[in-house]
């Protein structure tokens, strides 16, 4: 990686000097050494002398783009953030920004230091209640039968949302059609969105009507009728 430390270099960045300090605390001697912290990228960057950092542990309350900047700026290393809650969209949105790891503020020392070293071998980490909860959403999707639209494949779930988007419903409409919750459409578009490849709901809509899965565009010029580039 370029760095002449022993053990496993860390970037720390967090806006409050005490969380670093703590994480500081907690990482020493457990064969991670901290090359460089402080309260953003750019701080941290003058105070590296170091090279490239294995990990990079940073406040998932510093923002999306922060991510963004450290892939473009330090594209081989290992991403770490740090968050309070285990909110599933938080988490999409911060492994779709180029995390490769979604830690709790509130773990224990030991955990954090296995979490740690599996990030720094490639692994992807995540909270054991996101499990959880991903379990029951399988749970609750009733008929859980897969299906392939060309290349790509989907679940029930997935056709239904992708149909009932195509016919211009919002978000909430869509959960309250399918008795779910408006978080659990997110989560099953934003899995939509990668798997067909496009970027919004009207492409979706779109790749709907190319693969037959809804109808043609109506004489008024929309998807069955309706708009689908709705705001959620």
């Amino acid at each position: 990686m370029g760095t002449h430390v022993e053990g496993m270099s860390v970037w720390l960045i967090d806006a409050h000097p005490l969380m670093r300090a703590g994480l500081k605390a907690q990482l020493d001697g457990k064969g991670f050494a901290i090359v460089a912290e402080g309260a953003s990228l750019a701080d941290v960057f003058q105070k590296s002398e170091s090279g490239v950092p294995h990990l990079i542990v940073v406040d998932l309350n510093l923002g999306l783009a922060v991510l963004g900047e450290i892939k473009t700026s330090q594209p081989s290393a290992r991403v770490v953030v740090m968050a309070e809650h285990a909110e599933l969209s938080h988490l999409v949105d911060a492994f779709g920004a180029g995390a490769d790891g979604y830690i709790l503020k509130s773990i224990s020392t030991d955990a954090l230091v296995e979490s740690l070293r599996l990030v720094g071998l490639g692994e992807k980490v995540f909270p054991g209640i996101v499990t959880n909860y991903l379990s029951m959403l399988g749970a609750t999707n009733g008929n859980n039968e897969r299906v392939r639209v060309g290349d790509v494949p989907l679940s029930q779930r997935e056709l239904d949302i992708i149909r009932h988007l195509a016919d211009g419903h919002s978000n909430k409409t869509i959960a309250n059609e399918l008795s779910i919750t408006e978080a659990t459409v997110k989560v099953h578009l934003k899995t939509v969105l990668r798997k067909i490849g496009v970027a919004n709901r009207t492409q979706v809509a779109i790749w709907a009507v190319q693969h037959g899965i809804v109808k043609g565009p109506s004489i008024n010029g929309g998807i069955n009728g309706r708009v689908v580039s709705r705001s959620r």
